[in-house]
């Protein structure tokens, strides 16, 4: 059931019914409606799949409740403790709740890998054995559940906190499971903490009108760049990447803008449509999006872009890697070797390769995607090893570095640098990537006319249109942040008068109408439900 289907608008408008139509003193129970129709809308993927979260999840939630009593056990030992007593108990405490905590780990990241790796671990052993003249494993390919990179990270990030006790455990399994299953967001994340997003899905929310027009106005917002950009350009993308061996030469710039366009209305429509549905049953999550094309830098990119990813691989993968004793022999080797900020700065590029290999493999068991963590990997070490010498090279020449134009060039190198990724990202096989990269700004005989390509010239002036209005509101929004801080479009919205407010609305709604992608070859997948 895609959040895009018309099913999904109907199923989501008796869900919210039922869901404030509970009488006042049962609107306690409204996590009970979100539970249920959680489970409705995940059995449509697949009852099968539900069990393997159900599963899944029921592990998490046992070990949870073991590290709890740890955790309570320990609070009771440290009362009248002295200091050196009190560290020896919670070491003690800790290796014990460690062991829980590797079961749990061991078990969700275990079925991440037999449903996502599996095949792909399986043909590069293949491969090796070929060349080693042995025998060939039989491939087998699983089809993952809905939304498992999504909910095995959130059930990760629950199993941590817990462990360093910022969180106490869930006491009811069908609430853990709630929390595990939230239908808005189960396919594409964000990833939600549980000390924000799981307490918010266990308190009362009465009926508010301006809280879900708000909500309203975000999902239509969401549906346009989905319907009206993303799944338009999707038509040009995959015709020139689904056969690049025969095209050569700018196509492929071409190709790499216009994806890094779509996968931004794609990616971030479906979390301003879920964002927007979560708004409407009085649930806010953490925004996933800040305008990531308007950043300077790679790093600054990577912190406006999936931001709960970001966080959770900061959090799990950076800081675990950069304070263990592994890493500090490192850093203090290469301070010794380099100087402290040479040094430290060489030394940092170990947990960086680190997060970016994962946040590869995490995309999917595929040498595309690793060798693209690998590529922002690299860019992101360089970008910090250099950061002080450029920075002292643009003094001495008296670059400009506040002005206008240069950060607008600083803008557009780092949009390039984003579009090389993709093109090694979209390949099929790294010799399609390369092929693609390699050819980009040759000069070719080949002219490539609208005709070439599936979509019409009324169909590119309406791709250009929306592109711009896109990028108006976007300066708008950045402008009014940095002015009001979190003021948004929508609060402005908000305080105009009723007639504006619908005249929005309907425009929007009849936009989407009119020039939203439909009909044959239409209803083009979340690029991100793949993942």
């Amino acid at each position: 059931m895609s959040v895009v289907s018309y099913g999904f608008l109907v199923f989501f408008v008796l869900v919210c019914f039922v869901y404030y139509a509970l009488p006042k003193n049962l609107q306690k129970l409204q996590w009970i409606v979100i539970l249920a129709a959680s489970l409705i809308f995940y059995a449509s993927a697949g009852v099968f799949y539900l069990g393997i979260v159900t599963i899944t999840a029921g592990i998490v939630y046992i070990c949870s409740l073991f590290m709890q009593k740890n955790l309570d056990q320990q609070e009771q030992l440290l009362e009248g403790a002295d200091r050196r007593s009190a560290r020896k108990i919670k070491n003690e405490m800790k290796q014990k709740r460690k062991r829980m905590l590797t079961v749990a780990l061991c078990a969700v990241i275990g079925i991440l890998i037999v449903f996502k790796g599996s095949s792909f671990l399986i043909e590069n052993i293949n491969m090796l054995l070929w060349h080693m003249d042995h025998g060939i494993i039989p491939v087998w390919k699983l089809a993952a559940p809905l939304g498992i990179s999504f909910y095995s990270f959130m059930m990760i990030s629950y199993l941590m906190d817990l462990y360093h006790g910022k969180i106490h455990a869930q006491q009811n399994f069908l609430k853990y499971l709630t929390y595990v299953l939230y239908f808005p967001h189960i396919t594409q994340g964000p990833i939600g903490r549980y000390e924000s997003t799981g307490k918010e899905l266990f308190v009362e929310h009465a009926f508010c009108y301006s809280v879900i027009k708000k909500g309203l106005y975000l999902m239509v917002w969401g549906y346009f760049k989905k319907l009206v950009i993303a799944d338009r350009l999707s038509a040009f993308v995959t015709a020139v990447i689904g056969s690049a061996g025969n095209y050569e030469g700018y196509i492929f710039l071409i190709a790499g803008i216009l994806y890094s366009i779509q996968i931004y209305c794609d990616f971030s429509g479906c979390m301003d449509i879920i964002r927007g549905a979560s708004e409407c049953l009085g649930i806010t999550l953490k925004e996933n999006f800040k305008r990531p094309y308007f950043s300077k830098t790679l790093p600054e990119f990577w912190r406006r872009w999936h931001i709960s990813l970001g966080e959770f691989f900061r959090e799990n993968v950076f800081y675990p890697v950069s304070t263990s004793q592994v890493f500090l022999k490192w850093n203090t080797a290469a301070r010794k070797r380099f100087g402290n900020e040479l040094g430290r700065n060489i030394a940092s590029v170990m947990p960086i390769l680190c997060v970016w290999v994962l946040t590869g493999v995490w995309h999917g068991a595929n040498w595309n995607y690793i060798g693209w963590g690998i590529y922002h990997g690299i860019l992101i070490c360089l970008s910090t090893i250099f950061e002080q010498p450029l920075m002292a090279v643009n003094t001495r020449l008296k670059i400009p570095t506040e002005h206008i134009l240069f950060k607008i060039f600083q803008m557009l190198r780092t949009f390039f640098l984003c579009v090389v990724g993709r093109l090694i990202f979209l390949g099929n096989g790294l010799s399609d990537s390369f092929h693609m990269i390699s050819s980009m700004f040759k000069r070719t005989q080949t002219v490539y006319t609208v005709e070439s390509f599936p979509l019409t010239v009324n169909e590119w002036c309406v791709v250009l249109i929306c592109v711009i209005f896109l990028s108006g509101v976007s300066v708008v929004q950045e402008i009014m942040e940095k002015k009001q801080a979190e003021m948004t479009i929508r609060d402005w919205l908000d305080k105009q008068n009723v007639l504006l407010q619908m005249g929005v609305v309907l425009t929007g709604i009849l936009v989407i109408l009119c020039f939203g992608v439909y009909g044959q070859g239409a209803g083009a997948a979340f690029i991100y439900e793949q993942f």
